[in-house]
């Protein structure tokens, strides 16, 4: 029996942006491990499949909504008695950490402790207790305490799940007529009506924060952090998924006078955060206080942290800066793994002070899809069609479940300002050249188009 028994488990149904990782790549071959996964029917690779460390493995349809996952790891934990339990998928990661107290692992966050990871009320009253600047909040149990808090802070407010991920079920709330409409047609539609008709404090209410957001990835062991990245972000997923705006981030470099701010800031909140034994991997989102009369160290508010890694094109830009890019040896995902169960970690090297990597991702927009082009001629700029360029496809809106993106740009540059630039102009011809035409447009004004499509595509790809 090997020294280390880990159970893993996770749920691959949303397309990923940048490509998986086999779970076999994160472990080396003098490592005492063995793996017992459950996931998604059809995530696990053939790799995994036949590699001897997985010694158990099941797929079901839907972890994430399936109360057999916990039946599952309680019997396999009588018959291997496992010392890790594992998780990158944020909607499980409650739930593994009730599954850790259930089997009584004390590696990792816990039921004890995870609440200030995940529920979002508990995370900032826990931050506010000690001395952490969080925005206005107020746990929702009626609709009559959304009117109290607008009557107090006023518009715009932001309303969300306790327990959301990234910005599912989401709503700003910039007026009247729009408060009216959320209750009316949205609030209670979040419930199930047939079962019950009272909220019983699933959604948060918060003042809306106007600063400029960072967001700080790292990693920590018993509390401190060994290795951290901060980013800016250069538009938010919250334009992504509700405006249709372009999302990116910008890694800021060392040299930066924002790096070490940032970093100090996010072992200030670790510090005060329950810490779990072992490892720890967190995303941080920290919104720029714009309060004037903050206090000398309060230069960042609270937007909420994760103990999971970032969205996956951010730890490719991770990838980039810190790692040998496409070597499965070296990857942010093989130090998330590795650190996460107790295994030894290799050297990472400090990037360079002038290294800055970019990365802006454009979203779809409703309707048919008819081109593409398949190559960007800007120069230093690396294009990524992730729409379909071989033929027209349709999208309707944005599915949080669902690949929203159409392309995505990476600069590599010295500053953060000559990235940004770089994939905005990348942005800029993209929407010049891309044609999208409404779902309910005359097949004689479509066949225009594509008579335009394949024009343009001979004599310029």
């Amino acid at each position: 029996m090997a020294s280390r028994r880990v159970l893993i488990l996770d749920d691959c149904q949303i397309e990923s942006i940048i490509e998986e990782h086999s779970w076999s790549d994160l472990i080396d071959d003098n490592d005492d491990i063995e793996l017992y996964i459950l996931t998604s029917t059809g995530a696990l690779s053939e790799k995994d499949k036949s590699c001897p460390r997985v010694r158990a493995y099941k797929e079901i349809d839907h972890p994430t909504t399936d109360g057999t996952l916990e039946l599952w790891s309680y019997e396999m934990h009588k018959k291997h008695s496992f010392t890790h339990v594992y998780t990158k998928n944020e909607d499980l990661i409650m739930r593994v950490a009730h599954v850790r107290s259930l089997l009584n692992i004390e590696t990792g966050l816990t039921s004890e402790t995870i609440a200030a990871y995940r529920e979002k009320v508990e995370m900032k009253q826990t931050a506010s207790r000690g001395g952490f600047p969080v925005p206005p909040f107020a746990r929702l149990y009626a609709p009559a305490d959304l009117i109290a808090f607008i009557e107090k802070q006023g518009y715009p407010v932001v309303v969300k799940p306790t327990l959301g991920c990234a910005t599912s079920g989401l709503t700003l709330i910039k007026t009247p007529a729009e408060l009216e409409k959320f209750l009316s047609e949205k609030l209670f539609t979040c419930i199930d009506t047939d079962q019950r008709m009272d909220l019983v404090g699933e959604f948060m209410v918060e003042g809306y924060m106007k600063g400029h957001m960072f967001h700080v990835d790292g990693i920590a062991k018993d509390g401190k952090i060994i290795h951290a990245w901060p980013f800016s972000y250069l538009h938010t997923c919250l334009g992504f998924s509700q405006e249709g705006t372009a999302y990116g981030n910008s890694s800021i470099p060392k040299s930066h006078p924002l790096h070490d701010r940032l970093y100090k800031t996010a072992q200030r909140l670790l510090d005060i955060l329950p810490s779990p034994n072992g490892g720890l991997v967190f995303h941080l989102e920290l919104y720029e206080n714009l309060n004037e009369n903050r206090l000398p160290d309060d230069d960042f508010v609270l937007c909420e942290i994760a103990a999971r890694a970032p969205g996956a094109s951010i730890t490719h830009l991770i990838d980039l800066l810190s790692f040998s890019d496409g070597d499965s040896k070296q990857s942010f995902a093989r130090l998330d793994f590795r650190i996460s169960v107790s295994l030894p970690i290799s050297k990472i090297t400090e990037p360079p002070a002038d290294k800055v990597v970019t990365d802006l991702i454009i979203p779809r927009k409703p309707g048919k899809l008819m081109y593409i082009p398949r190559e960007c001629p800007i120069d230093d700029l690396q294009y990524i069609p992730k729409a379909n360029v071989d033929k027209p496809t349709v999208y309707e809106k944005y599915d949080v479940n669902g690949m929203n993106a159409a392309c995505r740009f990476i600069a590599r540059t010295k500053t953060m300002e000559e990235g940004q630039e770089l994939v905005e102009k990348g942005f800029e011809w993209f929407d010049s050249v891309l044609i999208n035409t409404p779902l309910d447009e005359p097949c004689t004004v479509s066949l225009i188009k594509e008579l335009h499509r394949y024009f343009h595509r001979k004599i310029f790809v």
